[in-house]
């Protein structure tokens, strides 16, 4: 997968309608941070945030800083 990951078209993700957060680590060692940057740049107002000190298990190495993120996306902070 990491070989061929993304694939998806430019049209495919310009078709995405649906409020889109693309959240990384800054040391993301699974995801290159040029995949993270385009596919945030090509859905349609998709936000994105890129976590500081963290890697692609920011959820487990700042748990307070990713539920924030996720949480203010959702519009609940």
């Amino acid at each position: 997968m990491w070989a061929s990951q993304p694939n998806w078209t430019d049209a495919q993700l310009q078709s995405i309608k649906t409020p889109v957060l693309v959240l990384d680590g800054d040391h993301d060692e699974a995801i290159k941070r040029a995949h993270t940057e385009y596919i945030a740049a090509t859905i349609p107002g998709a936000g994105l945030m890129v976590l500081p000190n963290t890697s692609h298990f920011a959820f487990l190495q700042d748990p307070q800083q990713f539920n924030f993120a996720v949480l203010h996306f959702l519009g609940e902070e």
